[in-house]
């Protein structure tokens, strides 16, 4: 029987990156229908690469050793979820609401930990959909062909979902899909309910736009762009896909901007920073002087559009933050008095809601019949896990994540890939603060693919298995594509003071 090998790894990622591509058009996945959907189609393609792996083991690009500490923590993270949800816990660890309940009710009940056992079970169920998007991720990533299709696929997500958001809003048609929209009005939100959360996707999708525009035009930018002889040579040598990804970042950025969102637009700000940064560190010696003015100039584009467009809506809300009360404060206050009252244990994952209720004072406006999240991620994670689950999960995402920079120092070539990584962190970790994008599924396996590819490219790649699945791989659709974004190679020669262009064919050594 012949192994499936290279055609079966082909097969799964396509699924991936349609998959996470599509993640955000049934309202963000974020009904039960929807992210039903996701989670099965993710478990289908763990199921459908651990079998084709069984017969091919090339499959397994990054060996166990890389990532085993992460999973097996990951797995113990996901017992004691488990554990939280079960009946058969000591009575004294259960939550107190079931004592009382079984007083008012007249009739024991089987307690737990979990204030809300049902909910719990469901948000373990999107917790590992996320993990395994991060693992096919890290497995199908690692060669570089699916690394930049990756970021492709989410740029091109964005950009798709930031024009239609963008139709919608200067249409006036104020609908979502099929729906009348009923959040949000005069804010652009695309296929989201809620503004933040698309602003924290667009952050995302941004993050891969720069990242792909500073690989693609590295031999480009090599002068700058700020001369005669700099702007002539990025003329001459730029492909089409450096073009394209400039009308992506202007498309998306516009629509981040007409969400209004004040936290997603700060976070996605200090993310491009982070990538920026982190590009600059790591190519001090690697030919990367040029970088840094492509994001000025992004940056420009976007401070444009923010002054001429909807700069009133988000400056508005900007200038009137300090001088209303948004809630927010009195919630973390609330949400650490909870804490304090189940540190180790926790109230079980999903049970924020039913919690809360029982803290809530006249401070906050008793209009709003509940409050579902905390606006803060940290802080309501350590409510449902407790702090000692909390910090494991910390540390998981701080090792992945100090992966990513050692990757970024250490790499000779392909280190824009953790950089992309380290800005989608800092973004997310900074959003994380004041609201809960994390929590909305399409953003969660987005943010998924990103790290896992950056995970994947962080760690030095065998030639040979390279060169083996460059020839497997070639002429499939996955190689064609990247050929029409893979830069050229024509450079400027000189003679004496006026440059002349001659152009050579080839692909680039560094795609």
């Amino acid at each position: 029987m012949r192994p499936p090998g290279p055609r079966m790894a082909n097969i799964v990622f396509w699924a991936l990156v349609i998959t996470v591509g599509l993640a955000p058009l049934p309202l963000a996945s974020n009904r039960p229908w929807a992210w039903g959907v996701l989670g099965a189609s993710v478990g289908i393609q763990l199921v459908a690469f651990s079998l084709a792996a069984l017969f091919d083991r090339s499959l397994i690009q990054l060996e166990w050793r890389r990532y085993g500490a992460a999973l097996v923590a990951f797995a113990v993270l996901v017992v004691w979820f488990f554990v939280q949800q079960s009946t058969m816990t000591p009575d004294s660890w259960h939550n107190p609401l079931w004592r009382e309940a079984s007083g008012l009710l007249g009739t024991p009940l089987k307690g737990s930990i979990a204030i809300d056992p049902g909910a719990a079970r469901e948000t373990i169920l999107r917790l590992i959909t996320y993990a395994g998007v991060f693992f096919l991720a890290i497995q199908l990533c690692r060669a570089r062909a699916y690394a930049k299709i990756a970021l492709w696929s989410l740029t091109i997500a964005g950009t798709i979902y930031a024009v239609y958001g963008l139709v919608m809003q200067l249409g006036h048609f104020d609908m979502v899909l099929w729906y009348e929209k009923w959040a949000y009005p005069g804010s652009l939100t695309s296929t989201f309910v809620n503004r933040n959360s698309f602003a924290a996707y667009c952050g995302l999708t941004l993050i891969a736009s720069l990242a792909l525009l500073s690989h693609l035009s590295d031999k480009s930018l090599r002068h700058g762009v700020f001369s005669r002889f700099g702007l002539l040579h990025f003329v001459e040598t730029a492909t089409l896909g450096p073009y394209l990804l400039l009308v992506s970042t202007v498309v998306i950025t516009t629509a981040l901007l007409f969400t209004q969102s004040r936290g997603g637009f700060g976070a996605t700000f200090v993310g491009a920073i982070a990538l920026a940064l982190s590009l600059r560190l790591a190519g001090r010696q690697r030919r990367a002087a040029g970088r840094l003015p492509i994001f000025a100039l992004s940056l420009v584009i976007g401070a444009v559009i923010l002054v001429s467009f909807s700069g009133s809506g988000l400056i508005g809300r900007v200038s009137d933050y300090a001088g209303n009360e948004t809630g927010r404060g009195v919630i973390y206050a609330l949400t650490l008095r909870a804490i304090g009252d189940h540190p180790l244990l926790g109230v079980g994952l999903g049970g924020f809601h039913d919690t809360f209720q029982m803290y809530r004072d006249d401070r906050l406006d008793f209009l709003v019949a509940t409050f579902d999240r905390a606006h803060n991620t940290y802080l309501e994670l350590a409510l449902e896990i407790g702090l000692p689950a909390f910090c494991l999960m910390l540390a998981i995402l701080i090792g992945i994540v100090a992966v990513c920079a050692r990757g970024l120092l250490t790499r000779q070539r392909d280190f824009v890939y953790p950089a992309a990584g380290l800005g989608a962190t800092a973004l997310m970790a900074l959003h994380s603060v004041v609201d809960f994008s994390l929590q909305i599924p399409a953003i969660a396996v987005a943010y998924a693919l990103l790290l896992g590819t950056a995970y994947a490219q962080s760690f030095p790649t065998r030639r040979g298995a390279e060169q083996e699945a460059g020839s497997a791989e070639r002429g499939s659709l996955l190689s064609r594509i990247a050929l029409l974004t893979r830069p050229g190679r024509r450079q400027i020669a000189h003679a004496g003071d006026a440059p002349r262009t001659r152009g050579t064919s080839g692909a680039d050594k560094s795609s």
